[in-house]
């Protein structure tokens, strides 16, 4: 925010001295980068590239999970009573349904997915002029495209109807937009993945890089697709993307390893290294487990979370949807035992599995998203990768595209890949109200804590019905709840637009109900 107010502030400047003295049009700095001289090489235009995938980082940690995940039946926080600071009571108010339109969090989704469109915009307002090789240009063209796509497709559906600009801000008249229609934003980024689909290559290699390819493209269309209802669409875009050389990981766990890093299961994700130089690491396990002064038992490495508040910690509700020897279980939830110290403070002493598991007498137990927890050098930071598309994602929604099409036959052998590699029966399951509940569970199970569950909850429109009944069991089993959590009304289906957006900008309008 700070960022968008310091540049239409110089622009401002900028505008002022030219309308004094008119050879300052034709004038640009020798000494400093800008676009009349940046964007002349390969190399400039794969840099500016990265600083597009760059706020993918801000977009991930924490607004994906807390937005995606904490909001819903997956997954809530364990309150610290011992910290009332402010981050943590808007952390709080998202998952309670009590946020507003102050809240730090949901603005920064909402800056962070502008950041990365205005980044796409300079490039691709640039690139078509450049005097670069065809296939650098078709390959940035194409990761600039999808990345812009998915940037206001988050916006779209988290926010609705938001100022839509494709080109590189160059004045107040730029910058100061109204509220585009969702269909028109709609239109836009299916105009931008129809185009990176022709110009991405076409062959993928594994291991990938992290970039974007014509995988996440399809994959990503294919996603705006099922949200329009456009299933058949969908299902053919989708199975080009079996068609590329992905393949599911022999086991559920072994996906979210460091190790397997953009492997052949991963579609696309966000981009992480730990190491204190490059401030490129991620924190999602110091979100997920609870506050403790000494984290050695949990994380491997020292680091005192103390101040912090567990978050996308696993309700019970979805524990107990899991089906019996269901593999993800165990990959995806994990208990930290331990005990209170004299001062109220959690102390752990060891990680348990969830599987079978009993607390035992004068303990403590504390459950966690597991699947963000691997082995760490640097204390307080993080190597794993955030998920946006697997391949098992996909195969569920080309298993749901085919259903919602009457295929439901067709549909199954997708589905199954994903139940068998969990350890699971195949479904036979051909009638199509059934199998749509089977495939929705499914990917609430296949997904969890990767935040995935809002959207599909409001893509499927089941929000009101799934939340209600779960707002419901919650408040009778957590007496914390605060009475006027889960105030589940249509107009909470989208959150607020940023107050200081509405502040800075009078042509913007806020959404109905904050």
């Amino acid at each position: 925010m700070r960022n968008r107010i310091t540049y239409i502030t110089l622009l401002l400047i900028g505008l002022g001295f030219v309308s004094c003295k008119k050879s300052f049009i034709a004038l640009t700095s020798k000494t400093e980068l800008n676009t009349a001289n940046y964007f002349k090489t390969s190399d400039e235009f794969q840099q500016a590239l990265v600083g597009v995938y760059q706020a993918l980082r801000g977009w991930a940690q924490p607004t994906s999970w807390l937005m995606g995940e904490a909001r819903t039946d997956n997954s809530r926080y364990v309150i610290n009573p011992a910290n009332r600071g402010i981050s943590n009571v808007y952390m709080e108010n998202i998952n309670d349904w009590v946020d507003d339109s102050f809240n730090s969090f949901t603005e920064s989704k909402y800056t962070n997915d502008y950041i990365g469109i205005q980044r796409a915009n300079i490039i691709l307002d640039q690139i078509a002029n450049a005097n670069i090789d065809a296939a650098t240009k078709n390959s940035v063209t194409g990761e600039a495209e999808t990345l812009r796509a998915f940037f206001y497709f988050d916006l779209v559906q988290y926010y609705g109807a938001v100022p839509l600009n494709l080109h590189t801000v160059t004045s107040p008249a730029d910058a100061f937009l109204t509220r585009a229609e969702p269909n028109a934003v709609y239109t836009a980024i299916i105009n931008d993945l129809t185009d990176a689909i022709k110009k991405l290559p076409a062959k993928i290699t594994f291991p990938q890089s992290g970039r974007a390819t014509i995988g996440t493209a399809q994959t990503l269309l294919a996603n705006v697709y099922m949200v329009q209802k456009k299933y058949a669409e969908a299902a053919t875009l989708l199975k080009s993307v079996t068609q590329l050389g992905y393949q599911l990981n022999s086991k559920y766990a072994n996906v979210f390893l460091t190790t397997n890093k953009n492997s052949a299961e991963s579609i696309f994700e966000v981009q992480y290294q730990q190491g204190a130089a490059n401030g490129q690491y991620s924190t999602f396990i110091y979100n997920f487990i609870p506050p403790v002064i000494n984290t050695t038992v949990i994380t491997g490495v020292n680091t005192n979370t103390i101040n912090g508040e567990a978050q996308n910690v696993p309700t019970q509700d979805i524990i107990d949807s899991y089906e019996t020897a269901d593999a993800r279980l165990d990959a995806s939830v994990g208990v930290i035992q331990g005990y209170y110290d004299g001062s109220s403070n959690f102390v752990p002493e060891s990680l348990q599995s969830i599987i079978g598991y009993k607390t035992p007498a004068n303990k403590v137990a504390k459950l966690f998203a597991k699947k963000f927890l691997h082995p760490s050098t640097t204390a307080g930071q993080t190597d794993d990768n955030w998920p946006v598309y697997r391949y098992s994602d996909a195969l569920l929604m080309l298993a749901e595209s085919l259903n919602e099409q009457g295929n439901s036959s067709e549909a199954l052998p997708y589905l199954n890949q994903v139940r068998q590699r969990a350890g699971l029966t195949p479904s036979n399951q051909t009638d199509q109200t059934s199998l749509r509940a089977i495939i929705a569970h499914e990917r609430r199970i296949e997904l969890a804590f990767e935040g995935k569950r809002w959207t599909d909850l409001l893509r499927t429109g089941q929000v009101a019905t799934v939340m209600t009944a779960f707002a419901k069991k919650v408040k009778q089993q957590d007496a914390s709840v605060p009475a006027n959590a889960y105030n589940i009304t249509a107009n909470r289906l989208l959150f607020p637009i940023p107050a200081t957006e509405i502040q800075i900008n009078p042509k913007i309008t806020q959404n109905p109900g904050y």
